[in-house]
């Protein structure tokens, strides 16, 4: 009886081993940033076209989603990270002779988060150039932002001092002229900085981007719009980085596999409303125009 009960009670853990995943995990971002409120629209708006459950996880960013995703004895499977991240590690992979990126591939094209480049009015700033040998906020090791800024650095050969600075904290070291100036790579509008101007003692700028020494070669021509902070009286040039929902497919079960392509069909299905009820930036997002040559998708 004794040897009967054993074998049942291992039957049973077998089976609960076995029983297929009942949600898929998708690591965001901050709560304060546009991955993070895409995945939230995925969960409101597809979930419910679904057999099982999407989560949302609040993480620290791209370098916290790509760790998390690439890392074999990690749970995760699926993250949003920009594609320059994805360029940048994938690079990393062939001058250490690692395998990081090996089996990563894009879901779904999330659309184009902005790089802004904030500054103080009074400051004059013209251009790129003018941050030479200035104090620029550049966000915190785990952000996209901060890989962005130090890779605009690196190609545009404009010697700033970068500051390893969050977001946060980049309005205030800016109004007590600790830095000259900060990044942020993010959707326009971003809530936090759409501050009123009256609230203001001296009001805020965007630096325009325009391209020289190629630093600009594997980014989008794109515009930051007047309409979309209070205090900006003109648009503004500036470029984009695509993002982009990927999904480690080294660590997918069957069913997963099964699972995974729902949830990409599931999103295809309820573009239109997530377009017309989610985050602005789905209205731009456009789920069949991926270049796989850029990045291999998932099949």
């Amino acid at each position: 009886m004794k040897n009967k009960k054993i074998i049942f009670g291992s039957l049973l853990l077998l089976a609960f081993a076995s029983a297929p995943s009942s949600q898929l995990t998708i690591l965001s971002g901050s709560d304060q940033a546009t991955q993070y409120s895409l995945a939230q629209d995925i969960v409101s708006i597809v979930t419910d076209t679904l057999k099982f459950k999407i989560v949302n996880k609040e993480t620290n960013g791209a370098a916290d989603n790509f760790n998390q995703l690439a890392d074999p004895k990690s749970q995760y499977k699926l993250a949003i990270i920009p594609a320059d991240f994805l360029y940048y590690m994938q690079a990393q992979d062939m001058k250490f002779n690692t395998q990081k990126t090996k089996n990563l591939k894009v879901l779904v094209p999330l659309g184009y988060a902005q790089i802004h480049l904030v500054a103080k009015a009074s400051k004059g700033f013209k251009g790129l150039k003018d941050l030479q040998g200035n104090k620029v906020a550049i966000g915190s090791a785990e952000q996209g932002t901060y890989r962005t800024a130090l890779l605009i650095q690196e190609r545009s050969d404009v010697n700033f001092v970068p500051m390893n600075t969050n977001f946060e904290n980049s309005l205030r070291d800016l109004s007590t002229s600790q830095i000259s100036a900060f990044f942020i790579v993010s959707s326009a509008p971003i809530t936090k900085l759409d501050v009123n101007p009256q609230s203001m003692a001296d009001q805020l700028a965007l630096v325009p981007l325009e391209d020289f020494n190629d630093w600009a070669k594997y980014y989008k021509k794109d515009t930051i719009f007047k309409s979309e902070y209070k205090w900006l009286d003109h648009d503004v040039p500036t470029y984009s980085v695509p993002t982009v929902l990927v999904v480690n497919e080294s660590k997918l079960s069957s069913n997963e596999r099964t699972q995974v392509l729902e949830l990409k069909s599931g999103i295809q299905n309820r573009i239109d409303k997530l377009k017309a009820t989610g985050h602005p930036q789905w209205k731009e997002i456009n789920l069949t125009g991926w270049n796989e040559s850029d990045w291999p998708l998932f099949k």
